[in-house]
């Protein structure tokens, strides 16, 4: 007989053997005789696996891995086995079968020596990607010392196959977290590719939770700036900023400049550069897009905030020779309650990345793609890019973004019939235009979230160029129409032939967001008693603001040289068709004048909003009149 036959012989008796003790004694005498027999000692593992013998079965197998892992070919009985013990030690404890349980319990008997050879001989013959990553985080779990070694070839089967949902899932939630404090060495493009898939999986998660974005947020900008920290480690990379949500954004750009001039050839093309100032442009973008949408008190409707000029008190055309040879740069901006404060630090910090992502063609192509995958910051930044171009005042930039809104769900029709009303406002003397585009505001005005506040700071001296971040509240944006009115009608109180309709519509303009305007007021009144006579047939209809009702009456009494004509002839409640003035005959005159004084102090706790946007509304020819009128 052969010495295969003797093998074979040996492992037959100890198969038909019914006592386990003479089973046993069977297969250690083969064993002594052929130890480098693959069947020998597979069935000596076999009898102490069926005996539930965890010690001795896992000195059975370290054995057998030990001896014939390395072998041309390994047995697939070997590799059945610990197939089946490796999908045991994935499963959670207590969902485990009796068999399953076994496997688990006898590897704990094994050395960590021959636990890597099972681990990585299971991942060297596994069919599929998924099985092969699985087993290798199977193995860096439980060897965190082999991380150096086998970790850089996870990370990059990981990253080449992110699209798949379950690899997707397994980089983020296991691979990560699992090498963060012990960065692995990885070629770097595919550092630079961890960092942009995870730039986009977190920004994705951030926008696409709406119950508790806040919370949501400042998780996914932790994460993010953790990953950039985590990639910079592999890079060797200047160690930047981790996230705080208290830090102002200038901390980050400080960084970012610091960082820059590091380099020796301060080459815009560095990756580093290119992360940190992405990320901190959408971090400012997301928080200037977060200010710039102010969100109701029972959480339901949002309220758009957009970037204009603030009216200057001086004529149409001195305020365009102003934006000549206008620079790319943030002049200084007036906040409006509830707008955040921050607001501006927040836009000033995007438009100092946005500069330096586009100083270079390179650069520009990267930012490009880093951002052209998350589809919901287009809006964010043609928002952004809007208000950067009414910043460096390029009127002709800022009508191009305007006219490829159309069709832009992101911005209403309100907020881009105000936008382009402002736009047109600075962009040279008033014209026919600008009356029509007030009329398309108008008409989307009464769609405006109600209530709101009056603007702060609407209109300023003759100084240097100021623009202001304004809510399109129905009370803001009514302040800012009636007060461009009035900053375009001033300048013709000082023409001594300015007309009394002038001079009556300004007094109904200047009721709104009273006293501001009370020494407009002040000059028309000089105006009038200095003419000796004022007709305004429309006093009746707008003028409720008890101070001008009482200057009105303090000119009847002390001025008897002064005629005034405030209604029409058919308001007045004495017989015959006759105009309420102060002079004259007629002895109904005063008390008819007293009636109507009366009856205006009556109305002077009418809805002031709800007047001034009917007058507009009503007078809109009579008021374009007085400002082309020569």
């Amino acid at each position: 007989m052969d010495v295969l036959s003797n093998e074979k012989y040996l492992i037959a008796r100890a198969k038909e053997s019914t006592d386990p003790y003479k089973a046993k004694a069977w297969i250690i005498a083969a064993k002594t005789l052929f130890p480098n027999d693959f069947g020998v000692q597979f069935e000596a593992y076999e009898i102490e696996k069926n005996a539930n013998n965890f010690e001795e079965a896992a000195k059975c197998l370290s054995y057998i891995v030990m001896t014939f892992h390395g072998a041309h070919q390994t047995p697939t009985s070997l590799l059945n086995e610990i197939s089946l013990m490796t999908n045991a030690l994935r499963i959670p404890e207590g969902c485990t079968t009796p068999e399953q349980e076994f496997y688990v319990k006898m590897f704990q008997y094994i050395s960590y020596e021959v636990q890597h050879q099972i681990l990585l001989l299971t991942a060297a013959h596994s069919n599929n990607n998924l099985d092969h990553c699985r087993l290798i985080l199977l193995l860096l779990k439980r060897f965190p010392q082999a991380i150096s070694t086998h970790a850089p070839r996870l990370l990059e089967t990981l990253i080449q196959n992110v699209a798949i949902p379950s690899f997707k899932e397994m980089l983020f939630n296991e691979a990560i977290p699992l090498v963060y404090n012990r960065a692995p060495e990885l070629a770097p493009k595919h550092v630079h590719r961890l960092m942009a898939v995870c730039f986009e999986y977190y920004l994705n998660q951030m926008l696409s939770d709406t119950e508790d974005r806040a919370r949501t947020s400042a998780d996914c900008w932790k994460k993010i700036f953790e990953i950039l920290d985590f990639c910079g480690k592999m890079l060797k990379w200047e160690p930047f900023v981790l996230y705080k949500k208290s830090y102002s954004k200038d901390v980050y750009w400080q960084k970012i400049i610091h960082i820059y001039k590091l380099d020796p050839f301060q080459s815009t093309e560095s990756k580093q550069i290119l992360f940190c100032a992405t990320i901190v442009f959408v971090l400012a973008l997301q928080d200037y897009i977060g200010y710039s949408k102010l969100r109701s008190k029972d959480g339901i409707t949002d309220t758009d905030v957009i970037l204009v000029e603030a009216l200057k008190d001086m004529p149409p055309e001195v305020k365009r020779r102003a934006h000549e040879g206008a620079v790319l740069e943030i002049p200084h901006i007036l906040v409006n309650a509830p707008v955040s404060p921050d607001a501006p630090n927040c836009l000033l910090a995007c438009q100092s990345c946005w500069q330096l992502l586009h100083s270079n063609d390179v650069m520009k192509a990267d930012f490009a793609q880093l951002i052209l995958c998350i589809p919901q910051l287009s809006g964010w930044v043609q928002k952004f890019l809007i208000d950067l171009y009414v910043c460096a005042g390029q009127h002709e930039e800022t009508a191009t973004l305007l006219q490829a809104s159309t069709g832009n769900t992101a911005m209403s029709l309100l907020e881009k019939s105000v936008r382009q009303f402002a736009l047109t406002l600075v962009q040279g003397p008033p014209t026919v235009h600008l009356f029509e585009q007030m009329g398309t505001v108008l008409k989307h005005l009464p769609h405006a979230p109600p209530g709101g506040h009056y603007l702060e700071s609407v209109s300023l001296a003759q100084t240097a160029r100021v623009l202001m971040l304004m809510p399109l509240t129905k009370r803001a944006i009514l302040h800012y129409l009636v007060q461009t009115l009035i900053v375009l009608l001033k300048p013709k109180l000082i023409e001594m032939e300015c007309s009394s309709s002038l001079l009556g519509n300004m007094l109904v303009l200047s009721q709104l967001n009273w006293p501001h305007e009370s020494t407009t007021v002040e000059i028309i009144f000089e105006l009038i008693k200095t003419r000796r006579q004022f007709t305004y047939l429309h006093f009746t209809s707008y003028v409720i603001q008890a101070e001008i009702i009482e200057e009105f009456m303090h000119l009847w009494t002390h001025s008897p040289d002064v005629k005034l004509e405030l209604a029409m002839p058919q308001q007045s409640l004495a017989t015959g068709a006759r105009r309420i003035g102060t002079r004259g005959a007629d002895k109904g005159v005063k008390e008819d004048f007293k009636l109507i004084i009366r009856q205006q102090v009556a109305r002077s706790n009418d809805d002031i909003d709800e007047l001034l946007l009917q007058f507009l509304q009503q007078q809109h020819v009579a008021l374009a009149q007085n400002v082309f009128d020569k």
